[in-house]
């Protein structure tokens, strides 16, 4: 098969065996892959996009959360860790990847996370005022801007008001990769109008325009390796919806780079037992771990309308976030089901979660059947600590913004009028699996250091087992971020691919 330049081919359309040759072939076509994958197309590189998902256009998204489930999320949002609590850890499958369903948040990296890498971890461009110039650039790409006050709508603009009652430090609305937004809070199901500038709108057309060549439904099932290096990858047509396999795709490349995240990664490495010799690969598994508060008005607030995620402020002295949050009706009444009979009070509620970058570790191992995970994940005290101080401070903010109630989503707690009856309710020792929490972000389950006996990847990308495998995604980060890594994603990858551009 020639290279087919410049264009997107459906994979589970083919009607026979094919192979091909390029420079560099990229699994995935999320964050990760799609910014390093356009860095290599560009600098003059024939580049093989292999995609799991398929490629959706706006108008053939649907708003219903059950159908994006089963189309657009991997394991059809059934990835969960199972520890000491149970939590749910959606990620995307489609062209764009996780960044098709995410908030649009666009945080940079923090500082003290980046020194930590460099000086801890032996990555040694991890630096703000290195990557400045990188970070501004990403964030013109994907259409980075701060959430415009006319798509706030009134959940943002009561936190908000909550905020400047307390006169609180560096609340702001938040920059998202959404210069279209119209409000209409469908984020997670995937953006119906293309106002949001998940990568699939944006980074991948710049990839094909230089030429590369994106094979959507194709599932990656093997490395193909050669005397300790990577030649290729084998993959496999496959259904997007039944996950049916078909005919066969081997990619002769001359690099391979893997970008499939933070558990899908591991997991490919794991299923064939390479890069794997310190025994490392899916462990040190960070997620952001987050509890959400609702808080009811007397007014009509109608919280799923507006940006999805319009407004933040960080938790003092933490780690951690504080960030507005909607959702449909329907998650409100299962989520708050006291707030669901009858159902117009859900009208009343705002919500904001307390996000924070965890101290706890968790692993990542291959599932019962392709592709499938097993998440282990044990939250700990200190972690339990900072959900429990941002629970507070969120029913703080908004009882000063003239909430008459905040629930905390603890089972069987109900509903607490004052800070003085949320106060009793931290302080009792309730077991952990009572509390809500959720967790996203996955992370570090191949970490890059300049430690071999504990890192998976070196600082430039390439793993220390097989020469010529570089992995560019969330698995590389040493450590929890504490803030939305799309464009940490992109930021480590455009690095990495830079780095292997360099050496050539």
């Amino acid at each position: 098969m020639e290279l087919p330049r410049g264009q997107l081919l459906r994979a589970d359309t083919f009607t026979s065996d094919e192979t091909l040759s390029c420079d560099v072939v990229v699994i995935g076509t999320g964050a990760g892959g799609a910014s390093a994958g356009v860095q290599l197309a560009e600098a003059g590189l024939s580049v093989v996009f292999l995609e799991e998902g398929r490629k959706w256009e706006p108008h053939e998204l649907s708003n219903k959360q059950s159908w994006a489930v089963r189309n657009i999320y991997a394991e059809r949002g059934t990835s969960v860790g199972i520890g000491n609590i149970f939590i749910p850890m959606p990620r995307g499958k489609a062209v764009g990847g996780t960044t098709l369903i995410n908030s649009g948040i666009c945080f940079r990296t923090p500082a003290a996370v980046l020194s930590k890498w460099r000086e801890n971890y032996g990555v040694p461009w991890a630096d703000e005022a290195g990557l400045a110039s990188t970070f501004e650039e990403i964030e013109h790409a994907v259409g980075a801007v701060r959430t415009d006050e006319g798509v706030w709508r009134r959940h943002n603009e009561l936190f908000r008001n909550g905020c400047e009652a307390l006169k609180l430090e560096g609340h702001s609305a938040i920059v998202r990769n959404a210069p279209g937004c119209i409000g209409c809070g469908l984020c997670q199901v995937g953006c119906p109008v293309g106002g949001k500038g998940s990568v699939d709108r944006n980074l991948i057309p710049r990839a094909l325009a230089a030429g590369a060549a994106v094979f959507s439904c194709a599932r990656a099932s093997r490395l193909l390796v050669e005397n300790g290096v990577a030649i290729g990858v084998e993959a496999f047509g496959c259904d997007p919806v039944t996950e049916v396999v078909s005919r066969r795709l081997e990619v002769r490349a001359k690099k391979v780079f893997l970008c499939a995240g933070a558990i899908s990664t591991p997991i490919f490495l794991l299923r064939q037992k390479l890069a794997n010799s310190n025994g490392r690969v899916g462990k040190n598994l960070h997620v952001h771990t987050a509890l959400g508060v609702v808080a009811k008005f007397d007014e009509v607030v109608d919280g799923w309308h507006g940006a999805v995620q319009g407004y933040y402020v960080r938790l003092p002295g933490e780690n951690a976030v504080l960030e507005t949050f909607s959702a449909s009706p329907d998650i409100y009444s299962v989520q708050y089901e006291q707030y669901s009979k009858p159902m117009n009070q859900l009208r009343h509620l705002a919500a904001c979660g307390v996000m924070l970058g965890d101290t706890a570790e968790g692993r990542v191992e291959p599932g019962a059947h392709e592709p499938r995970s097993k998440i282990s994940y044990d939250t700990n005290a200190e972690d339990v600590r900072v959900i429990k101080k941002g629970i507070r401070q969120i029913a703080a903010i908004y009882f000063a913004a003239g909430a008459t109630e905040v629930h905390t989503g603890f089972s069987r707690a109900g509903a607490q009028k004052n800070l003085a009856e949320l106060d009793t309710l931290l302080a009792e020792d309730r077991p952990w699996d009572q509390m809500n929490i959720y967790a996203s972000h996955p992370m570090s389950t191949c970490a890059m250091g300049s430690d071999k006996a504990w890192a998976v990847v070196k600082p430039d990308g390439e793993a220390y087992d097989v020469k010529n495998l570089i992995i560019a995604d969330a698995s590389v980060f040493p450590t929890s971020l504490g803030v939305n890594p799309q464009i940490s994603v992109m930021t480590v990858a455009t690095a990495i691919a830079r780095a292997q551009l360099k050496r050539g």
